[in-house]
C-alpha cells in the first residue's frame, strides 16, 4: 500500500487539502510538513497528538525534531479510508 492519497478520494471529509496532506504524512509515520496554523488546528481538533521532541544525530551533531502521532481511533479510521474501495468511500462521504 502506498502512503500517498489519491487526490480524487478524500479520506478526511471536511478537511482542507493541507490538513489532509499532514494527516496522510503522519499516518505514514512522517512529520506533518505543514504550516503552524494547520498543525495547531489538527492538534486542537484532536486529530494529532504532540509526542514531544525526538533527538537525532548526524555527522554535524545532534538536532531536535518535533514528533506527532494520531490517536489510535483516528489512525484506525485513516487506515480504513485509505484502504476503502470506491463504493465504500462514497458511502463514507455520504454521496
Amino acid at each position: 500500500m502506498s502512503c500517498k492519497s489519491d487526490p480524487d478520494r478524500m479520506p478526511h471529509p471536511g478537511r482542507t487539502s493541507a490538513e489532509r496532506r499532514a494527516l496522510d504524512r503522519v499516518g505514514c509515520g512522517e512529520p506533518p510538513g505543514c504550516s503552524p496554523k494547520t498543525l495547531r488546528r489538527l492538534l486542537d481538533d484532536g486529530l494529532l497528538i504532540d509526542q514531544g521532541r525526538e533527538v537525532r544525530r548526524d555527522a554535524l551533531g545532534s538536532y531536535i525534531v518535533p514528533s506527532f502521532s494520531m490517536p489510535i481511533p483516528v489512525h484506525y479510521q485513516w487506515c480504513s479510508a485509505v484502504a476503502a474501495t470506491d463504493e465504500e468511500m462514497a458511502a463514507m462521504e455520504g454521496l
